[in-house]
């Protein structure tokens, strides 16, 4: 079994070291956004990475935020007056 090779990228810290420093690790990887692999007997084991925020999803992001003030098929919200593609078609 070969082990998974860590990204030039990344920071390779022992666990030891990550156990003695934890704080500070996770402060300098939240502050920086460099990528911690820790590592028991030289393997790695472990990778802490920034956390994140995911974007909201677009369908339901409103969801309770909007309200519905009119039928939109019973009447149009302006008149045809003020459309002039309407008032003058080509």
């Amino acid at each position: 079994m070969t082990s998974p090779s860590i990204n030039p990228a990344e920071r390779s810290v022992p666990a030891g070291e990550f156990k003695t420093n934890c704080l500070r690790l996770m402060d300098e990887v939240q502050e920086t956004g460099t990528v911690i692999v820790v590592t028991k007997h030289r393997r790695p084991v472990v990778r802490v990475s920034p956390f994140r925020e995911e974007p909201p999803r677009l369908v339901g992001s409103c969801k309770g935020q909007l309200r519905i003030i009119g039928d939109i098929d019973s009447e149009p919200a302006t008149s045809a007056d003020d459309w002039d593609m309407l008032a003058h078609p080509r």
